[in-house]
């Protein structure tokens, strides 16, 4: 699907420069701790008067270009830098404060692939990161810039002279989270930015209220959705810290009641918490009737969460029809597609048969795969289904590649266009270039979305295919110990054939229960899927690997299986193939056939 390209608005940097001139003293986010009582506003004025200070800074630098990272807790200060290195010319590079030493080897690798002009901080993380750094390290070669001290804001009260920024000119480094891959800096531009965000607010229309976002602000939704979103819709912004979210999952609904927002959305498994949540929690203060967009993507949207949700808070005012799931990448900026707004989402029942063999047929049987739709392309965006191997497009119904383009599709990776990602054609025709996403789906009858899975998450047994996801579904449901939220399948090569494991969190006091969860494990793979689980392993709680943004790694968990890096309570099922190989990684999953 194919439409004329919209035009966008002014870049961020310049539109916020608008805002601010012409209502100063107009709040644009509200940020939240744990309780909604201790909130504090941030108004135009004062958040474009920060930023200037600091673009001042950076432009006395001599920055204007170069990558300045961006390390920042939530709270005010990073929207400050944020925005500062985007008036500056800059280009922002979020990432999350390192807590542990996997956290701190990525931030070094982040710094020796894009090599920073500065790296801007807060006062206290200044201090206290200073000493986590070897003296040689690529980090340290840059000044370090603490942006929340009065001397830091001096300059506010003297309007610099801002550089004319082009909009072809990079805005922003996305690295992403490397869910499948060590993670790649995505190159945004500010033109990326304002393409994408005008569609957003074309194609999703803006209520009146505020949004609401626990997102962190280093992640593609946390920053597009959360913090720029807001500024092109003139709407006030209520942002809470995803650790506040994570310790009490309802917070987020309590925000939503209390501020009476229209807008708000997470990955799927922050929908499953509150549900979980929800069992055990007095709801009587809840009123979720002003929730006009409740968007879910970032990770499989699984039809059983939205139902439950939706069963599970209709009584406190939520209607079916706000709940908006959507698909998008850090490649495109944010969004690709998304649900018509005002419509029930759709729920695809497929043959599981016919999708193992590489076509969506809709099935009425008892074992059907119910997959969520993505929903259409947005304005602008092309949507085409693949064959990974051939670069032939797919018939709709036919599963293959999700290939897209548009204005919000970035211009590659830092140091690298990628052409082999960014520049595909399809084979036969001059239709292209697109973005191959590294998603498999497919188009419904109707042109809408279905994303089924990676494409590298893929088990092929005997030539079928097998979606992890739909196999963490089955293991995770199999017990009331278990969710599919903490469950991971992958295959490891086992010779002739791969060897499929599933790790599952299990409550550490329940260990005496492991065969017993086990044989249910078992029993549920066979049944509804016709594959064996040859090794059932069982970790404590929060011990899978996850991305910052909560999404589970399927790749990463297994790798560290494999090193010994896992704590495991109990294991059962046939020995591993020894020596322990990689993870499975298929290379052509699908055909045309």
């Amino acid at each position: 699907m194919t439409t004329s390209p919209v035009t966008p608005p002014i870049t961020p940097g310049r539109l916020l420069q608008q805002r601010a001139a012409k209502r100063p003293d107009d709040v644009i986010f509200i940020h939240l701790t744990k309780d909604l009582a201790d909130a504090q506003e941030v108004r135009y004025g004062e958040l474009y008067a920060r930023a200037s200070a600091i673009a001042a800074r950076l432009i006395a630098l001599g920055l204007q270009q170069r990558p300045v990272l961006l390390v920042y807790p939530p709270g005010p200060a990073f929207a400050d830098a944020f925005f500062g290195a985007l008036l500056a010319g800059a280009i922002a590079v979020p990432v999350p404060v390192p807590q542990f030493a996997a956290q701190y080897e990525r931030l070094m690798r982040v710094a020796i692939d894009c090599e920073p002009g500065a790296m801007l901080t807060t006062s206290v993380l200044l201090e206290s990161l200073a000493p986590r750094f070897d003296a040689n390290a690529q980090l340290v070669a840059c000044p370090w810039l603490a942006t929340d001290t009065p001397d830091a804001t001096a300059s506010a009260t003297s309007p610099i002279e801002l550089p004319d920024v082009s909009r072809d000119a990079v805005a922003l480094l996305q690295y992403t989270s490397g869910s499948t891959a060590e993670p790649r800096g995505v190159v945004i531009t500010h033109d990326n930015i304002a393409h994408n965000v005008t569609t957003i607010i074309r194609d999703l229309p803006v209520y009146p209220g505020p949004s609401v976002s626990w997102a962190p602000h280093f992640h593609d939704m946390g920053l597009i959705a959360g913090i720029v979103t807001p500024i092109y819709c003139d709407r006030p912004a209520v942002l809470m810290s995803p650790l506040a979210f994570l310790q009490r999952p309802l917070r987020w609904l309590e925000a939503i009641t209390h501020y009476r927002a229209t807008t708000s959305g997470a990955p799927n498994f922050a929908y499953a918490l509150c549900v979980r949540a929800a069992a055990t929690a007095d709801l009587s203060g809840l009123d979720l009737s002003s929730w006009q967009t409740a968007y879910c993507s970032a990770e499989p949207v699984r039809p059983s969460t939205l139902a439950a949700f939706a069963e599970c808070f209709a009584p406190y005012g939520l209607r079916p029809e706000a709940l908006t799931p959507s698909y998008g990448m850090a490649e495109a900026t944010l969004l690709l597609t998304s649900k018509r707004i005002g419509t029930l989402h759709t729920v695809h029942r497929l043959s599981r048969a016919a999708l193992e063999s590489g076509h969506a047929v809709l099935s009425s049987e008892p074992t059907a795969l119910h997959l969520t739709g993505s929903g259409f392309p947005i304005t602008a965006t092309d949507v085409r289904i693949v064959d990974p191997a051939t670069g032939v497009e797919r018939p709709r119904g036919g599963l293959g590649e999700v290939w897209v383009s548009g204005p919000g599709v970035a211009r590659g990776y830092w140091r690298s266009r990628d052409a082999a990602s960014f520049d595909a054609f399809l084979s036969g025709s001059n239709a292209g270039p697109f973005l191959r996403t590294g998603d498999l789906g497919f188009l419904s009858d109707a042109g809408e979305l279905v994303f089924v899975d990676r494409l590298k998450d893929l088990i092929i047994v005997n030539g079928q295919n097998f979606i992890c996801h739909d196999l963490e579904l089955s293991a995770g449901s199999s017990h009331p110990l278990l969710s599919p939220e903490a469950c991971v399948a992958f295959g490891i090569d086992g010779g002739d054939k791969p060897h499929i494991m599933i790790i599952a969190e299990l409550p550490s006091g329940e260990v005496a229960r492991a065969g017993e969860v086990a044989a249910a494990v078992r029993a549920a793979m066979f049944s509804r899927h016709g594959v064996p689980a040859h090794t059932i392993t069982f970790v404590p709680p929060r011990k899978l690997s996850r991305t910052t943004s909560g999404k589970l790694q399927r790749r990463a968990s297994a790798t560290r299986l494999i090193a010994g890096d896992l704590r495991v309570l109990a294991q059962h099922g046939e020995p591993l193939p020894q020596p322990l190989p990689q993870p499975h990684v298929p290379s052509l999953p699908v055909t045309t056939s």
